[in-house]
């Protein structure tokens, strides 16, 4: 009879820890999906901002573009020149180092609608940086500006 409680006991003392066991697996498990799906907030890009430099295709862009009126809201970029308005949606990934942006021109010259490019964000206080390729999958991956376009832009306070 001892021995048959002995073997019980120690089937339901295996029993428990094992129980045990899976329940620490199941709360890893958990903690992975956190990590995983924890939720990377976009930067907020709203305001108006100042043109302070740039560049297309590694060329100094010229100061006329510096006057313009740069927009941005929580899904459009808006560029206002004398001359025409641009309007871009776009799309954030803060995923991603540095922040993928995917934008499409709304608004703007005839034929340029439905035009999209490529590109990555940066926000540093009150200076945008913007990178992008008009170019399918040739999103650049520096701010330097030799491939494609890149901005850099002050917000107006």
């Amino acid at each position: 009879m001892k021995t048959i409680a002995v073997l019980v006991f120690g089937l339901g003392l295996f029993g428990c820890l094992e129980l045990a066991a899976r329940t620490q697996d199941k709360k890893d498990d958990k903690k992975e999906e956190k990590k995983d799906d924890k939720k990377v907030d976009a930067p907020n890009l709203e305001g108006k901002y100042k043109l302070e430099s740039g560049k297309k295709n590694n060329e100094a862009i010229g100061d006329e573009a510096k006057k313009w009126e740069y927009t941005f809201t929580a899904e459009k970029i808006t560029v206002k020149s004398p001359d025409v308005t641009f309007v871009f949606s776009y799309k954030l990934d803060p995923k991603t180092t540095p922040i993928n942006i995917d934008m499409e021109i709304t608004e703007g010259l005839e034929g340029t609608k439905g035009s999209k490019a490529s590109g990555i964000i940066e926000v540093k206080g009150d200076i945008l940086k913007l990178a992008y390729s008009l170019e399918k999958d040739k999103r650049p991956k520096s701010f330097d500006g030799k491939e494609g376009n890149m901005f850099e832009f002050k917000k107006v306070k």
